[in-house]
């Protein structure tokens, strides 16, 4: 999956699942999730589940902070990067 699949995927997740109706209308791939309090632990839970059962991506717990989970475009790379590397290492 490309990087702009897992954005158009996260995209749908957190609109439909995670985002407060009230801030919709500014949503796009870089807000601020985490900063913006969007993200608790409880949604973060529903996130991993998600990236888990849905898009087939393990994300390991040294992963799991604000860096990575900053916004869905910093999400969707690192997914991305982690399903290359998987697929490097599935290769060897």
């Amino acid at each position: 999956m490309t990087e702009e699949e897992y954005v158009s995927r996260l995209m749908a997740f957190v609109r439909e699942e995670i985002l407060p109706a009230d801030q919709a209308a500014g949503f796009t791939d870089t807000f601020p999730l985490m900063e913006s309090g969007v993200l608790d632990s409880l949604r973060v839970a529903l996130l991993l589940t998600h990236i888990r059962d849905e898009l087939h991506v393990h994300v390991s717990p040294a992963l799991m902070d604000t860096d990575h989970f900053k916004d869905v475009r910093t999400i969707a790379r690192m997914l991305h990067e982690l399903s290359a590397a998987g697929q490097k290492e599935a290769r060897a």
